[in-house]
């Protein structure tokens, strides 16, 4: 999902970067030549070199916004990747369990239920027809 909404935020500032260089660099052609052919002044190359300047200032301030909103969203990423690692790993439980018995206390809980007399081997209960 990251990558996704990063390829359409590229896309989006590139789209925008583009606009707002072109847009201003034609307006001032524009009047240039509006004055130009009315005056007779020959104001279209400092108009043309205006309008270049004024494209590049909106293209620095873009940039400078997206850089900053980027540092700001990558800072609250690594914030909740931060706060998520003190839960992240294995939880063990509070109490033993009660499911898995490994270990010597299921050699115990084995033995309980047996006395001396009930013990018997595996051989002498598949011969009495007791199935395990």
């Amino acid at each position: 999902m990251h990558y996704r909404k990063s390829v359409f935020r590229s896309l989006a500032l590139v789209t925008q970067l583009g606009l707002s260089v072109i847009t201003p660099v034609f307006l001032c052609i524009f009047i240039g030549y509006q004055i130009d052919s009315r005056t007779g002044m020959k104001t279209m190359i400092p108009l043309l070199i205006l309008g270049v300047l004024a494209g590049g200032r909106c293209a620095w301030q873009i940039v400078r916004g997206a850089l900053k909103q980027e540092r700001r969203e990558d800072a609250q990423i690594l914030q909740e990747r931060l706060s998520r690692a003190g839960r992240a790993g294995v939880s063990k439980p509070k109490q033993p369990s009660r499911i898995r018995k490994d270990g010597p206390a299921a050699e115990l809980e084995g033995m309980i239920g047996q006395t001396a007399g009930e013990t018997q081997t595996a051989k002498e209960a598949d011969d009495d027809g007791v199935a395990h």
